[in-house]
């Protein structure tokens, strides 16, 4: 059992929509820096028969106190466990930014224990093919709160505040170092659908990037790209909420197989 094992399985997941009977499960990654209060307005998207879930990383919110994970491995490998944990459900991993590598390398390993993945959903992000060379770098106060400033993800009133920029930055530097410590096998790929979400005007993802994740399944694959930045999903909710509401219409005929 690792430090951030099945017995802190409740810490790590916040529903967002519990249900009795449930015939699958919705899983969210969050962003770096992210947390799981950021998302649920994905609930809009899942049907009424399934559970939203969202990841709630160490180190933030009601975790704070907790240490951040800060190597990649360690983070999918604690994800997987609390996931394994938990009942018997098919699932469905979404992620945005960060969050989609996390997804992406849980839902791997969950296809490999032989755990029922029903899909993937990415957002954000670039393949991991396409990634540049790992190497952590170290992030300095200015240079973080600028990036998060431009991409568009936190309030701007917010990022004035002394006291929010305190408990965040430790938080946005743990992630960095989680980021950077990512490093893909070749030929890393899925077996479920994958669906890819990208913003137009994104200033970290072109759309040869996201279109290069259709090298990671051997399933099918969908890429929609959207009006607007790193955050689209603020731009045009409506837009996201439509295309993962089909893509999770979509994968439902596999629960009767």
């Amino acid at each position: 059992m690792t430090a951030y094992g099945t017995r802190e399985a409740g810490n790590w997941l916040v529903s967002y929509g519990e249900r009795a009977e449930a015939a699958f499960r919705v899983v969210c990654c969050p962003h770096a820096g992210g947390s799981a209060s950021y998302y649920p307005w994905l609930r809009a998207a899942v049907p009424p028969d399934a559970e939203l879930l969202c990841l709630q990383y160490p180190g933030r919110q009601e975790r704070r106190r907790e240490p951040a994970i800060t190597r990649f491995q360690e983070m999918t490998a604690a994800v997987g466990e609390v996931l394994r944990a938990g009942p018997d459900l098919p699932l469905v991993l979404f992620g945005h930014s960060m969050g989609s590598l996390i997804a992406f390398e849980s839902a791997r390993m969950l296809e490999r224990d032989g755990h029922t993945v029903l899909g993937l959903v990415v957002s954000g992000r670039r393949a991991p093919s396409v990634r540049p060379p790992a190497g952590a770098r170290k992030v300095d106060f200015a240079e973080a709160i600028a990036e998060t400033r431009g991409l568009g993800g936190t309030d701007p009133a917010l990022l004035r505040d002394p006291d929010f920029l305190e408990l965040m930055l430790p938080v946005l530097r743990a992630d960095y170092e989680l980021a950077e410590s990512y490093q893909a096998e070749p030929g890393a790929a899925v077996s479920c659908p994958l669906t890819v979400l990208t913003g137009d005007t994104d200033p970290q993802v072109n759309r040869a990037e996201a279109e290069a994740w259709r090298d990671h399944t051997t399933g099918a694959f969908a890429l929609h790209e959207v009006a607007g930045g790193h955050f689209f999903f603020n731009d045009d909710r409506s837009t996201v909420l439509g295309h993962i509401r089909d893509a999770l219409a979509a994968l439902r005929p596999s629960l009767t197989r």
